[in-house]
């Protein structure tokens, strides 16, 4: 099943007219489309040659890179319980499922539970024989007791190497995979621009991912060292064959889809794709998308990429992401920075003094700092000529005013709102604000105005007077009644039936403000509601019933523990305990 070969003679010893061919051998019932997933086209061919030839022998694993992997195969057919026992019931006998014979797949993808060796070797018996899955060979023992959330991660990568199997995804070169991991690498934060990567944060992150334990399985540790340091081989630009588990579990840790890893080129772009906003606000052209490229320099001191934006209209500025911009949970920063006001933001800026215009608001205007505006008018008078004509660029670097980034931020926000507006036309304030919450609550603040301008006008509804309370309270009654019901039969850890939960669970947010027009509603509920010892006497219950379904002791100690009660009424729940454990006695 893992890579057998001389398929050709097998497909020669079919009847005449079968349907089976050697691909379909290939593709659908061996482990060829996982061994190969991460291979180079060519070396995937020369794989499957020898797959067809009479003498590929144990070449085709060296083909394949499993030899040189250093990890085990396995060495006995692999089974789960609840998949033989379903087959059976269904066909009348067990089989091999593909999927359980991978190397490193611990748990069933479809069942979500461990799987167990059965007693039928993977190699050194006879090739020639038939031996089904059955009772006989399918022994349940004991296994390693893992946490659950380590069988989680083993039902993701089966369901992933799942994937591998039944998508024919396109082989690409070694380089591929490791300019993918390098580029989503700079993406999260664990490289720079220049494509170094900060190994020390990378392993750290990866191995609290997913947990020793669970590298451990896999024999994928990346701090072990007779395991090996695969992770930088892996992503080393001259990379060699590497286990596809290992691509699998490296993925699946940088939330990388096997869609996006084999057919979707990353390249990280730190600044978003062009074209870009021109910041000048001195040019007919501010804040439209005009400059079509960008300069990006790392910065060795601080870690940080820069950016630099210039605009036919001389106006440069340089945009800054921190390191901290691309770690997992953190939000996005950015600096910017004026280079260059350009020849077009003098200009305007000696238009305007001619026109006797203060500097304190040539820079509310320009957006500019009223000190850059001072100098610059002492310039010209010292000098006696326009240093904004025929002179040197102004060519410092200075923080932008504040409003420039308000006056971004804004138009930002004002073309979100008018997007929500327009695409929902029979929503009111209310219905708009719930679906753009954080835009509306930002223009209501810093623009009011606008926003009052270009939102709907208040709906002022007259209250319905004519409502049928009797056919209501029935109504709700009856999705109380089916609320209460599916507390109590709940399989989870009992909770005080009140009226707080009931709204919770039913979703009926307010009904209860209207109480005394639903006697049948109030009376019920006045019914259910409990106290604190109604609620530890289901909880009792509820302990004793799942300590006999784990087969352990019933205890007091055991039974107060999972009941989780508090010192205030630990002595009464204690003598219920007894109570309920002597009944039991007695029958």
């Amino acid at each position: 099943m893992e890579l057998p070969f001389n398929l050709n003679g097998l497909i020669s010893n079919l009847p005449v007219n079968s349907p089976y061919t050697a691909d379909c051998f290939i593709y659908n019932h061996t482990l060829y489309p996982f061994f190969t997933a991460f291979l180079p086209s060519k070396r995937a061919e020369e794989v499957k040659r020898l797959m067809l030839e009479e003498n590929g022998g144990s070449k085709v694993y060296g083909k394949a890179g499993i030899l040189g992997s250093r990890l085990p195969l396995n060495e006995y057919m692999k089974f789960c319980p609840k998949c033989l026992e379903e087959d059976t019931a269904q066909y009348g006998e067990g089989y091999w499922h593909r999927i359980h014979q991978v190397p490193f797949v611990m748990a069933c993808p479809l069942h979500k539970i461990l799987l167990y060796d059965s007693t039928v070797l993977v190699r050194g018996h006879n090739p020639q024989a038939y031996i089904p899955a059955n009772s006989d060979n399918c022994i349940i023992r004991d296994i390693p007791n893992y946490k659950p959330e380590t069988i989680e991660k083993f039902v993701h990568i089966a369901k992933d190497v799942q994937n591998l199997l039944e998508n024919g995804f396109p082989n690409k070169p070694f380089a591929w995979f490791a300019k993918q991991y390098v580029e989503k690498f700079k993406e999260l934060g664990y490289a720079n621009i220049n494509g170094r990567v900060y190994w020390d944060d990378l392993i750290q992150d990866f191995k609290d991912f997913y947990g020793e334990e669970f590298l451990n399985a896999m024999q994928s540790n990346i701090e072990d060292k007779s395991q090996g340091q695969w992770i930088r081989e892996v992503t080393h630009s001259d990379a060699k064959a590497m286990h596809p588990n290992r691509h699998l579990l490296l993925a699946r840790f940088l939330e990388l889809s096997l869609d996006t890893l084999f057919n979707k080129e990353i390249c990280y772009k730190p600044f978003g794709e062009g074209p870009w906003l021109c910041l000048n606000p001195a040019a007919d052209h501010f804040l439209e998308p005009v400059i079509k490229d960008v300069e990006i320099k790392y910065r060795r001191r601080n870690k940080n990429t820069n950016g630099f934006f210039r605009c036919f209209c001389g106006f440069e500025y340089m945009e800054t992401v921190t390191r901290e911009q691309g770690k997992r949970g953190t939000g996005q920063r950015r600096f910017v920075r004026v280079v260059k006001y350009g020849r077009v933001w003098e200009e305007k800026v000696l238009e305007l003094i001619n026109e006797g215009v203060s500097d304190e608001e040539i820079a509310v205007r320009l957006n500019a700092d009223v000190r850059k505006i001072m100098g610059f008018r002492d310039n010209r008078d010292k000098d006696g000529r326009d240093k904004g004509e025929g002179g040197k660029e102004t060519e410092i670097i200075e923080t932008l005013d504040s409003s420039i980034d308000f006056i971004v931020k804004r138009q930002k926000y004002r073309d979100e709102w008018l997007q929500v507006v327009r695409e929902n036309p029979d929503k009111g304030r209310v219905g708009l604000r719930r679906l753009a919450n954080y835009t509306s609550t930002w223009l209501c603040k810093y623009d009011k105005d606008w926003w009052e301008e270009n939102t709907p006008k208040k709906k002022y509804v007259q209250a319905d007077s004519t409502i049928d309370w009797e056919t209501r309270d029935k109504e709700i009654l009856q999705c109380v009644k089916q609320t209460v019901q599916e507390i109590l039969e709940s399989d989870e850890k009992p909770q005080r039936i009140s009226l707080r939960l009931i709204k919770t669970k039913s979703g009926l947010k307010s009904f209860d403000l209207q109480l005394d027009k639903l006697p049948l509603t109030k009376s019920f509920i006045n019914s259910v509601i409990e106290n604190p010892m109604d609620l530890h006497k289901r909880r009792i219950q509820w302990a004793i019933d799942k300590l006999n379904e784990e087969g352990k002791a019933l205890t007091v100690t055991n039974i107060t523990a999972m009941t989780g009660v508090g010192n205030k009424y630990r002595k009464q729940v204690v003598e219920e305990i007894k109570r309920v454990l002597g009944e039991l006695v007695e029958r």
